[in-house]
């Protein structure tokens, strides 16, 4: 008689298929997660360009918010709070008045924005900006530090800010999880 049961090759077979599966998922899943963050960091992105926009329209005849005339300097949504009330026209009143607490990285932490100026030649527009920290680092090199880069005086062409001819312009860069620095343009 007969005894009814697996052999050791159909448990081995199933057990090899169920691995699989396992596998494939634990590989791509956070693929999928890291997609998604930077699907909503480019939706940020975007926001905040369409923000800058209206700023310029609605608020201050077109001109960019005012600097605090260095190369670069960078402050945090906290410093952004604490400007006086009379700041009407600063990137630290743009901040606090165009965002609230949910302008922040997938991850929870909140961005911080660093202001530069495009240093490229004035006559060599096809030059990249000169800027240590963002555009001119290539993709290893740039920071993945919840850090908005805006570019004063650029454009974007592909991932790099290069200088524009309007001085209004502005590249706002985000290095992404996945790869890659997103790149718009007001």
């Amino acid at each position: 008689m007969k005894k009814k049961g697996f052999t050791i090759i159909e448990v081995a077979l199933v057990l090899a298929i169920a691995g699989l599966i396992f596998m494939m998922v634990f590989i791509t899943l956070p693929q999928v997660w890291r997609t998604q963050r930077d699907t909503q960091r480019r939706d940020d992105m975007l926001t905040f360009v369409q923000r800058l926009k209206n700023f310029q329209t609605n608020n201050n005849r077109g001109a960019l918010p005012s600097g605090n005339n260095s190369i670069s300097y960078s402050f945090s949504r906290d410093e952004a709070k604490a400007t006086s009330a009379s700041d009407k026209v600063s990137w630290k009143a743009f901040y606090r008045d165009f965002f609230d607490d949910l302008f922040t990285d997938p991850t929870g932490e909140p961005y911080r924005i660093v202001v530069t100026k495009c240093t490229a030649s004035a006559s060599r527009f096809d030059l990249p900006c000169d800027v240590k920290e963002a555009s001119a680092a290539n993709d290893a090199e740039f920071p993945n530090d919840y850090k908005i880069y805006v570019v004063e005086g650029a454009k974007c062409n592909g991932e790099k800010a290069y200088g524009a001819a309007n001085t209004r312009k502005v590249a706002v860069m985000y290095k992404l999880e996945g790869g890659g620095v997103y790149c718009g343009e007001s």
